[in-house]
């Protein structure tokens, strides 16, 4: 009789077919749990509790951006060191001695800001405010009549960005 040949066995963790059957599981649940936590921290703030309000509130935004536009009006935006907002208003309106602005972040909520901005004497409207920063922002100036809005504008230290009536921003 002939001997048979001793085949020596190999552990298990060496076959490629247990790492497939093992291994992707494994990774789909630490993905899963990854996941989960990434959801978890980072709650959605992209849903306001007020949006019937705020969609009722569109028609009376778009009547006022019309109005600066029949008055040409336009800004200049610059944010000057670490928090110093300033704004120049031209155009063919009484300017008024405050205007509100509203800084708004594109993904954070808690982020966004309403300054209400003070002309100074040489007509420049401006405000130290600790909570404007460089970053990337939708902006609204406002007054009692007139509104002029832009989005996306990047905010940068000694940067002036113009933004027109109409939403433009050079």
């Amino acid at each position: 009789m002939a001997a048979t040949p001793i085949v020596p066995v190999r552990p298990a963790w060496r076959e490629p077919l247990v790492w497939l059957v093992v291994g992707i599981p494994a990774a789909t649940v630490v993905a899963g749990v990854v996941t989960w936590w990434i959801a978890a921290q980072r709650a959605d703030s992209n849903v306001a509790d007020d949006y019937y309000k705020r969609g009722l509130a569109i028609n009376r935004s778009l009547e006022r951006e019309s109005r600066a536009k029949a008055l040409g009006l336009r800004a200049e935006v610059s944010l000057t060191g670490e928090n110093d907002l300033r704004l120049r208003l031209t155009g063919g309106a009484v300017l008024p001695p405050t205007v509100t602005v509203m800084l708004t972040h594109p993904v954070r909520a808690e982020q966004d800001r309403r300054l209400s901005v003070d002309r100074q004497a040489d007509g420049v409207y401006r405000i130290v405010a600790p909570q404007v920063s460089a970053g990337t922002w939708d902006i609204s100036i406002e007054a009692q009549d007139w509104r002029i809005a832009a989005r996306h504008i990047a905010l940068r230290d000694g940067t002036v960005v113009a933004v027109s009536a109409d939403g433009r921003v050079d």
